[in-house]
């Protein structure tokens, strides 16, 4: 293996790591956002429980609880849908610089006579 191999297959990996990455946050992304309409149909459940009938009466600190909770929340995924944004132009950079290797490493496999040929070609 040369160097050019040994970086190609670096660039490759980072590749796959980033693609990842992005993938685990996007599912979690998605986790979050349930778990926020899961919240908001409890919240609407214990909001419009009556107090004044019993062992169904829902405290306002258990609501004001789950309103946190849900404002958590949702400070959350705007946090992850930031870092998604960030995940994909790194792995669209990532994409346009193993292009640009696999483009380099392709025309070196080329003998002089297809090389000068090419060259030929793109002037036309």
């Amino acid at each position: 293996m040369n160097g050019r191999h040994n970086l190609y297959r670096m660039q490759h990996w980072q590749l796959a790591e980033r693609q990842r990455y992005l993938a685990d946050l996007e599912a979690l992304a998605v986790r979050l956002l349930a778990d926020v309409e899961a919240l908001g149909r409890e919240i609407d459940e214990a909001a419009a429980a009556k107090p004044g009938r019993g062992a169904r009466g829902v405290s306002p600190l258990y609501v004001g609880a789950l309103l946190e909770r849900r404002d958590k929340l949702v400070r959350t995924v705007a946090e992850v849908d930031v870092q998604i944004v960030e995940a994909r132009e790194a792995v669209s950079t990532t994409q346009q610089e193993m292009k640009v290797f696999e483009g380099t490493i392709a025309y070196r496999g080329f003998s002089f006579e297809e090389r000068r040929v090419r060259r030929s070609r793109r002037s036309i």
